[in-house]
């Protein structure tokens, strides 16, 4: 099958497929980039990606908004072709659905969403869809409605990470993040700045499970030539 757990990967055995979308993840989930730009479900050029992959990996795979910018029918044979060439080469597939675009023909990106959400978890594949109205209406795109602002990239990879089982600090481990002390375990290394507040997936902190509480302070006052304290 080609899901496995992924609670335990690295990003030494992790990388991004895909298209321009996937360009970006690659950038501020800091895995190797073997997307490019102008790739779609269908032909060959995302076969062949996987085939220059590194056999056993995590791959991350960022496909569908290019194909939805025109016919999606038909498409069953291209994505069998896709899930074929991972699995032999032992690669866990996540992969990110087409994401909702600012343009006239996100109404096909819908559909291929639904299409990839009900065919790909029979195969063993992560899905992960990119439609939820966190993302959609929080101004995450580039002028042009398809690409998107760094903090969206940042929201489908923080996103991506979290369905996938991923831990942050493992995700975003750099190769020189090895070169750490040896008495400092994987488990400790710090973690890079979360996505800001608006795009945060993470629960709030909260206290006694009534939210967030501002924080008590106290403060000692002393009275020269007194016997007591006060304090506040």
């Amino acid at each position: 099958m080609l899901g496995c757990a992924l609670a335990n990967a690295h990003a030494s055995s992790a990388i991004v497929l895909g298209d321009s979308l996937g360009v970006g993840l690659a950038e501020v989930s800091h895995l190797p980039n073997f997307a490019h730009i102008s790739v779609h479900i269908r032909g060959p050029k995302a076969v062949e990606q996987i085939r220059r992959a590194p056999a056993g990996v995590t791959a991350f795979v960022v496909l569908g908004t290019n194909d939805a910018n025109g016919s999606i029918d038909r498409l069953d044979k291209s994505i069998d072709a896709i899930l074929d060439a991972a699995q032999k080469k032992h690669l866990r597939l996540v992969w990110i659905g087409p994401p909702c675009v600012k343009q006239s023909w996100d109404t096909r990106s819908r559909k291929l969403d639904e299409m990839l959400a009900a065919k790909l978890p029979s195969r063993g594949v992560v899905y992960v869809p990119m439609r939820d109205q966190a993302f959609c209406g929080a101004g995450l795109h580039e002028p042009d409605g398809v690409h998107l602002k760094t903090k969206g990239y940042l929201y489908m990879w923080d996103k991506a990470r979290r369905i996938a089982g991923l831990d942050a600090p493992a995700a975003l481990t750099t190769a020189s993040a090895t070169a750490a002390a040896p008495s400092r375990s994987a488990s400790q290394a710090a973690s890079p700045p979360a996505p800001a507040a608006p795009f945060e997936l993470a629960t709030a902190p909260n206290s006694g499970g009534s939210g967030w509480q501002e924080p008590k302070i106290y403060v000692l006052h002393v009275k020269r030539n007194a016997s007591t304290t006060k304090n506040n």
